[in-house]
């Protein structure tokens, strides 16, 4: 490796980490938003807002070409990432900013487990050990006593299984394909997916909707466009591997920002589970050649 790519790849791990920075904030906003005008409305407001914003750069930019190319691949992302972010912010609704923020972190572990099912990665004794720590860890942090799990951390999961999905989608169309168009389509095809589930879920009123506005404004400026265009470039000069290590440090931003935010606090069976789950997740985030 020469020393421009060496240096494009510590430019691309320091954007990585920025945006891991930039998640780590949401989960104790997302809280904030989802307890007062609920989770469908959330998704809809935040990626509404996002798409309202970069519609006339679009526009402006509009090339025909890129436009076509793009679109279907932009429609799988939104697509997936409309299940993260809806089970992310359904399951906030139950649970704490900083449960969430670990057991999406499980994402990590989904992307090693779907490598080894597609053959990417062999069956080994680590995956053996990411499986076996990840239900540890998820049942000291989750389950309140024997058989009674949190709901809204099993919901969490099932979006972490989407975002896992939606990790590797990034790194195979972030190489090849325009990042602008990729960014656009990902959000309005997730904006207009949580259409679906609007006309079942209570109205919130106008002033909830003012309340939290500056939240909205915030997830939908820095944490959608800014963060998902971190991601798209960051994915396209750092390995995905590369990539899931530095991820690894989002729910640890998350946890302290919900304390200073949130006052939330772990207790020591939870920290226990966090780390048998931080501990799945960097085991999973090696290659078996590395």
């Amino acid at each position: 490796m020469n020393d421009m790519d060496q240096g494009n790849k510590v430019v691309g791990q320091a954007i990585l980490l920025f945006l891991t920075f930039i998640w780590g904030t949401t989960f104790s906003i997302i809280k904030v938003v989802v307890e007062n005008i609920g989770f469908a409305y959330y998704v809809f407001l935040r990626f509404g807002l996002a798409s309202f914003f970069l519609t006339p750069y679009i526009i402006f930019k509009y090339r025909r070409e890129l436009f076509y190319r793009n679109l279907v691949p932009g429609a799988v992302l939104g697509l997936l990432f409309l299940g993260g972010i809806s089970f992310q912010g359904w399951g906030i609704e139950y649970t704490s900013a900083s449960n969430a923020a670990f057991i999406t972190g499980l994402s990590i572990v989904f992307v090693y487990v779907i490598e080894v099912a597609t053959g990417r990665e062999k069956i080994s004794m680590r995956l053996l050990s990411v499986i076996v720590l990840s239900i540890i860890g998820l049942y000291l942090l989750s389950f309140k006593d024997m058989f009674m799990p949190c709901v809204g951390d099993l919901i969490v999961l099932i979006g972490s299984l989407f975002w896992a999905f939606q990790i590797i989608s990034i790194g195979k169309y972030s190489r090849n394909l325009d990042l602008l168009y990729l960014l656009y389509f990902e959000i309005i095809f997730t904006a207009i997916g949580s259409l679906i589930i609007l006309p079942f879920i209570k109205i919130p009123s106008v002033n909830s909707i003012l309340n939290i506005l500056p939240h909205l404004l915030y997830l939908a400026i820095f944490c959608t466009i800014l963060a998902n265009t971190l991601q798209l470039y960051g994915q396209k000069i750092v390995r995905n591997v590369e990539a899931a290590l530095i991820y690894l440090m989002e729910p640890v931003f998350a946890s302290i920002i919900a304390f200073l935010m949130l006052r939330e606090q772990l207790s020591m069976r939870q920290i226990i589970g966090a780390l048998a789950i931080i501990i799945a997740m960097i085991l999973s985030s090696y290659k078996s050649s590395s």
